[in-house]
């Protein structure tokens, strides 16, 4: 059996590795001749770290900085638990040890992304701008957050003084706004940046980017949602390749979509938290806040009783 997958970001290029040393015949085709220049990354290390090392990567040679806290537009305190900040450029400059081929395949597995080039295109598809710039900066090393209802912006300290600032939202000019919001309420000077660059993000679960599976594709990672509702889908989308891998090891690729769903169910929840917070539904977002509170508890971040009463505050 022949493998073809098209996109080569972090579940694409995870997946290949994971095939190729594992028997398979793959192949991997991406429209960039190189990895992209997004610099860094936040990611739930427990869940990383044991994916990664299924391709015998140690994320922990990859850690920047893991902060103490994250801190919500100035007042809220959350202490960091599980949240590390990992070199993306050299994670996936060591994963591109591959040569790139279109070759076709009997399944084709679709890892592209926002761009979802293989499988049916979305109805009511949800796709954000985001904006991004490396920095110096002299700030405590904490991820600072700056949220409307629309999206948000961020500060993830990279180490040594550099910073990695961005938002994402509705569109580019929204958020730069954002960013600029960021920038007054922590006082992060703006300052020329050693790069910036402007991406693309789907904010919608995977119930929502049904078919994950269309004919002999097989969409994986952010191409069928795997992306949290804080914006998160590393973790997911590493989880997501080694779901559609262990469906494929075993002969059970008829259960793949049924699986995805069950597997994703947290980030269903969260997306519907948000929508409820961005279409002011307030009864509905303070029915899902104790279970949000409790999926972050366990991937990020741990919430003191008076930060949960800001929240419940923010929220009515």
């Amino acid at each position: 059996m022949k493998i073809q997958i098209y996109g080569a970001g972090i579940s694409g290029s995870y997946l290949y590795h994971l095939l190729s040393q594992n028997g398979f015949e793959v192949s991997i085709y991406d429209v960039r001749r190189s990895p992209d220049c997004r610099c860094a990354w936040g990611f739930s290390y427990s869940e990383s770290r044991e994916l990664y090392k299924e391709i015998g990567l140690n994320v922990d040679d990859y850690i920047l900085s893991k902060p103490k806290f994250v801190v919500a537009n100035g007042k809220f305190w959350f202490k960091n638990k599980e949240i590390v900040i990992l070199d993306k450029k050299r994670i996936m400059n060591d994963l591109w040890e591959f040569e790139l081929k279109d070759e076709g395949g009997d399944l084709i597995v679709d890892a592209t992304g926002s761009s979802r080039a293989y499988l049916p295109k979305i109805e009511n598809d949800a796709i954000y701008t985001t904006v991004q710039f490396v920095e110096r900066h002299d700030l405590d090393e904490n991820i600072y957050i700056y949220m409307v209802k629309t999206g948000y912006a961020w500060a993830f300290p990279l180490g040594d003084d550099l910073w990695h600032i961005g938002a994402g939202d509705l569109s580019r000019e929204r958020a730069l706004e954002l960013v600029r919001s960021l920038r007054r309420t922590y006082e992060i000077d703006e300052v020329e940046g050693e790069c910036n660059c402007v991406g693309k993000i789907r904010l919608l679960p995977p119930s929502k980017c049904r078919p994950i599976v269309w004919k002999n594709v097989y969409g994986v990672g952010e191409a069928i949602g795997c992306v949290s509702g804080a914006g998160e889908g590393n973790a997911p989308s590493l989880k997501c390749a080694k779901l559609f891998y262990d469906c494929l090891i075993n002969d059970e690729l008829e259960s793949y979509e049924r699986r995805v769903l069950k597997e994703f169910e947290w980030i269903e929840i969260e997306h519907e938290f948000v929508w409820a917070v961005q279409n002011n539904k307030k009864l509905k977002a303070l029915r899902l806040l104790p279970k949000v509170v409790s999926i972050e508890s366990k991937r990020s971040v741990e919430q003191s009783v008076e930060t949960l009463k800001n929240l419940i505050r923010f929220l009515i």
